[in-house]
C-alpha cells in the first residue's frame, strides 16, 4: 500500500542531489537515535503558554520545496518559472465592506455588537450534563486550500474535512479525534502532475491521545467574568513579542469550539472578553453552511497578514463558523488577494456516552 510520502519520494526522486546511500545504517548510530530523541521530547514550557498546536497540517504530493502557511499549503517551482495566479475559493459578503481586503476608511468597533450578542446568549436555556454522559462531542467541517506548482503550472484544490472529536468528562482519560476527508473540489490545475499532487492524501485518520493535550483548559473550568477568563486563555509561560494578545484569544476561542463544548454562558462570557479587543465589525453575512450571522474581524501580521473571521449566530450567540483570509499579496505564494485559504463551519456538539457516539443534530 502506498502513501501521500511514498507519492513526495517518487516525485521527487529526480531533483534530489543527495544520493539515498549517503543515509545508509545512520539511523542505527546512538548520535542520531538522540537527535531524534531530542526532536520528539515534549517542550518544557506549560501548554497554556504556547500556540495551539493540534491544527492538522495537510500533506501534498508535489515536485517542488513545501511552505506551508495556516491552512495553505504550497509548492514553490523550482526553476523559477511564474505561474499564473490560480483561482480561489469565493469570499462571502458582508454588508458593510464587501469582503474586500483594502477598506475605504475603518471599519466601526465590534464592541457594540459583541456585548449584544453576549446578552443573547446570557438569555439562552441552560442545558445540563446527562446523568449517561462520559464524553462531549464536537463536529466541524474544516475546508483547506491547496495549492500546488509542478513544472511551472499551478493547480488549487478546496479539500473537505468532517472532524469529529470527543473529548472525556475526565481529564485523566483519553480524547478521540476522527477526520474524514472528502473528494477534493478541484478549482483548476496545469497538468497531470499537478492535479495528483492537489488531490492526493489519506482519506481518514483516528488518533487518541491524553485529554491533558487539549490545546486549552477544560471548557468547564473557564471563568466566566471577561478579566479573568482572558488571563486564564492566554496563560503565563513565555511568547514571541510579535504575537499579540488578540491574535492568541482570537485563535483560543476558535480552538476551544474544535475540541470542547461552549456553554451558551461560556459563550457570553467569550463576547464580552473580545470586545476589549481591537476588533472590526464587518456586518451581517451568510455562511457556508446557508446561516445568517454576524461577521467580527481581526487583523493578524504573525506570518503573512491575515484576517481571521469570526460569524456569530444573531438568535442564539453560539459561534457558527471562522474564516481565515490572506489580505496582502503573499508574492510566492502566488493567490490573488483577498484570498480564502480556510474556514470552519461548527454544526454540532452534545453529551454522548462513549466515543463511538455521535451527537444528534
Amino acid at each position: 500500500m502506498t502513501t501521500e510520502f511514498d507519492d513526495v519520494k517518487r516525485l521527487m526522486a529526480q531533483l534530489d542531489p543527495v544520493p539515498a546511500t549517503m543515509f545508509d545504517g545512520v539511523a542505527r548510530h546512538p548520535r542520531s537515535r538522540a537527535l531524534l530523541a531530542r526532536i520528539l521530547a515534549p517542550a518544557s514550557e506549560p501548554a497554556a503558554a504556547s500556540l495551539p498546536t493540534r491544527r492538522r497540517a495537510l500533506g501534498l504530493a508535489g515536485a517542488a520545496a513545501l511552505a506551508s502557511v495556516a491552512g495553505l499549503v504550497t509548492f514553490r517551482s523550482l526553476d523559477g518559472v511564474d505561474v499564473s495566479r490560480p483561482p480561489t475559493v469565493a469570499m462571502l459578503h458582508y454588508d458593510l465592506v464587501n469582503g474586500r481586503a483594502e477598506l475605504n476608511g475603518t471599519p466601526p468597533a465590534a464592541d457594540a455588537v459583541l456585548l449584544k450578542l453576549a446578552d443573547t446568549a446570557d438569555r439562552q436555556p441552560v442545558t445540563s450534563v446527562p446523568a449517561h454522559a462520559a464524553f462531549a462531542y464536537v463536529q466541524f467541517n474544516a475546508w483547506y486550500l491547496n495549492v500546488a506548482v509542478a513544472q511551472g503550472q499551478a493547480g488549487t484544490a478546496v479539500v473537505p474535512t468532517v472532524v469529529e472529536q470527543w473529548t472525556p468528562l475526565s481529564r485523566s482519560g483519553t480524547a478521540r479525534r476522527r477526520e474524514h476527508r472528502a473528494e477534493p473540489v478541484v478549482i483548476g490545475y496545469g497538468n497531470p502532475e499537478t492535479a495528483a499532487a492537489v488531490t492526493g492524501g489519506s482519506p481518514v485518520s483516528d488518533e487518541v491521545f491524553p485529554a491533558g493535550s487539549l490545546a486549552g483548559p477544560a471548557a468547564e473550568s473557564l471563568p466566566l467574568e471577561a478579566g479573568h477568563l482572558r488571563r486564564a486563555l492566554l496563560g503565563t509561560g513565555p511568547v514571541p513579542a510579535d504575537v499579540p494578545d488578540g491574535y492568541r484569544l482570537v485563535r483560543a476561542v476558535i480552538d476551544l469550539h474544535s475540541e470542547q463544548i461552549v456553554s451558551p454562558r461560556l459563550s457570553a462570557a467569550l463576547w464580552r472578553m473580545l470586545a476589549g479587543q481591537p476588533l472590526a465589525y464587518l456586518g451581517t453575512t451568510v455562511d457556508r453552511a446557508g446561516r445568517a450571522g454576524e461577521a467580527i474581524a481581526f487583523e493578524a501580521t504573525v506570518g503573512l497578514p491575515r484576517r481571521w473571521v469570526l460569524i456569530i449566530d444573531p438568535t442564539s450567540g453560539r459561534l457558527n463558523s471562522c474564516e481565515e483570509i490572506l489580505t496582502t499579496d503573499p508574492g510566492k505564494l502566488n493567490v490573488t488577494v483577498p484570498a480564502v485559504i480556510g474556514y470552519t463551519l461548527f454544526l454540532r456538539q452534545g453529551w454522548v456516552p462513549d466515543d463511538r457516539t455521535a451527537a444528534r443534530p
